[in-house]
């Protein structure tokens, strides 16, 4: 399976509000008001990755 990779830039997500943060010993999860994600992540291999969903 491919591994897609994502540029999260500050510009993307400056000045949203945040609505919820969700945090495990592998993972962040921040939930924006507009519905936008941020995931910053451990992988398989311990790299700290990060993806984004954008609404």
């Amino acid at each position: 399976m491919k591994i897609n990779e994502f540029d999260v830039t500050p510009e993307k997500i400056k000045g949203r509000t945040v609505e919820e943060i969700v945090v495990t010993d592998k993972a962040v999860v921040i939930k924006f008001k507009d519905g936008t994600f941020l995931d910053i992540y451990l992988d398989q291999h311990g790299a700290l990755k990060t993806s984004t969903k954008i609404s």
